[in-house]
């Protein structure tokens, strides 16, 4: 074997290795740390004591929640490869379509059952301080209608039509 050879490979071995002893730390690192449960986006801007009330209630149903998401991601995926088909009915687009109306369904059939055995855990004071987040989806900000303090949620105005 060469000599630039047997460099190359020990470049290569190092590579691997490094990588190898970068996979297992990072494992270990986040082996104390576990994945926000279900519906934490929910709770994150609410007072503390809203949050700590909520998350054994949030705890018991996580898996119930989890199954749910994962039914929905499920159908979006089978629409999506659906969608990509040369051959797409009229028929199946529909079925597909009723699919994920009946998983979306489903989640928010539970998360609004979840909700309630949340907010009737709380005192009415409470109950108003998490109000607000009710009507607050992730990654979006909330109109003056939904709750929201700076109405950047609402719908911009068309122009008015020019004429020539």
């Amino acid at each position: 074997m060469s000599h630039r050879a047997l460099i190359g490979l020990i470049v290569v071995s190092i590579a691997l290795n490094l990588l190898l002893a970068g996979l297992i730390g990072g494992h270990l690192l986040r082996e104390g740390q576990h994945s926000p449960p279900p519906l934490a986006w929910a709770f994150k801007e609410v007072p503390k004591g809203v949050r700590e009330k909520a998350r054994p209630i949030l705890r018991e149903h996580s898996r119930e929640v989890i199954a749910a998401r994962r039914d929905v991601r499920q159908s979006e995926r089978a629409l999506r490869k659906l969608l990509q088909s040369e051959s797409l009915t009229r028929e199946e687009l529909e079925v597909g379509l009723a699919n994920m109306r009946r998983s979306t369904a489903d989640y928010h059939e539970l998360i609004h059952e979840v909700g309630i055995d949340v907010l009737l855990s709380l005192d009415a004071k409470q109950r108003m301080k998490a109000a607000p987040y009710l009507f607050k989806q992730p990654g979006r900000q909330r109109s003056v209608r939904q709750g929201g303090q700076d109405g950047g949620g609402m719908r911009p105005q068309r122009p008015p039509a020019q004429e020539n």
